[in-house]
């Protein structure tokens, strides 16, 4: 598999310096942890509310996730000397393509749930400790749209939009492109139950798949946002994050099911229902950028895997294939 092609990756193609993928780790584990660490001190001196499920504490992650942003686009415009649009925003669809996203993300959720309910056990009466729920909650939810709108972004800009542009152009072997950035971004949501793991890494490689089809990471944006909404603030589930004090429905496990089947502590990321759906959607992804890649033109994958992956380089003029 050759990932080169991709509008996505060859992004990377503009900038005036191209760092080695070493670095370009540095810099994401530096925008991710030093970034929402600063903008965690930042935002409970404002708020007052540290990590927790309030809103105030939800609205906490526009500032934090805005200084992953930041420290990640210093870097893009200062060092590599690019568009900050060019890690994986630059598409003419791209709103158009969020709201589709959105769509494809409530669905696949609404999937995952709805195999909760039949095998696990799973319905709208759960026992959670939630302050505000039913149709009190449905305004606050709706004006925490935007903060999920950000919270998404920034994981696909860093992961999608930065790491997988860099590693599709460095690297010659397009599968360990894909792979190595989805296993990063397992690693850092740190829950390291099995299943969530492998969960989270099938989500990497869907977002890849569809970000690489697409040229962009809205798409996949819209859809991350969707599961993680529909999952915390709409179903009120549990999952990697902490139970939400506002949600609109209730749903969780009451019945003596199979932690492995309801997920445990985990709610639907840490259940096997939820890794039959997502490598059925993984498939179903990886099927779709194998059909738009083929009607690309080719282009050259690199020919030297340690130099590719060790060597930095100051690119003499822009040559992106659009």
């Amino acid at each position: 598999m050759n990932v080169v092609s991709s509008p996505l990756v060859q992004e990377a193609a503009t900038a005036r310096r191209r760092p080695n993928l070493v670095v370009v780790w540095i810099v994401a584990l530096v925008a991710i942890i030093g970034g929402q660490s600063i903008g965690a001190v930042v935002a409970e001196a404002i708020t007052g509310h540290g990590i927790d499920g309030s809103v105030p504490a939800q609205w906490n992650e526009v500032i934090t996730n805005g200084f992953t942003l930041l420290v990640l686009a210093l870097w893009v415009v200062l060092y590599e000397r690019r568009p900050v649009f060019s890690v994986g925003l630059r598409d003419r669809r791209g709103v158009q393509r969020f709201v589709t996203g959105l769509v494809g993300g409530f669905v696949l959720f609404g999937v995952a749930l709805l195999l909760m309910v039949l095998f696990a056990g799973y319905d709208a009466n759960a026992t959670e400790d939630h302050v505000t729920t039913g149709s009190a909650a449905v305004w606050i939810v709706l004006s925490l749209i935007p903060v999920w709108i950000v919270q998404a972004s920034t994981e696909e800009i860093v992961v999608r939009g930065y790491l997988l542009q860099w590693h599709g152009l460095r690297l010659t072997n397009g599968w360990i492109a894909v792979i190595l950035p989805s296993v990063l971004f397992a690693v850092v949501h740190l829950d390291f139950h099995p299943l969530v793991l492998i969960n989270i890494f099938l989500f990497g490689l869907l977002f890849s798949f569809l970000s690489l089809a697409q040229g962009s990471i809205w798409f996949a944006a819209g859809l991350h946002m969707a599961w993680n909404m529909a999952q915390s603030n709409i179903f009120g589930i549990s999952g990697h994050a902490s139970a939400r004090d506002v949600t609109i429905f209730t749903f969780g496990s009451d019945s003596g099911a199979s932690s492995v089947l309801t997920g445990g502590n985990y709610g639907v990321e840490g259940s096997a229902l939820t890794t039959l759906v997502l490598v059925v959607a993984v498939a179903a992804s990886y099927r779709y950028y194998r059909s738009i890649e083929a009607t690309r033109a080719p282009v050259d994958a690199p020919t030297d895997f340690s130099a590719s992956f060790l060597r930095s380089g100051v690119r003499k003029r822009p040559s992106p294939s659009r």
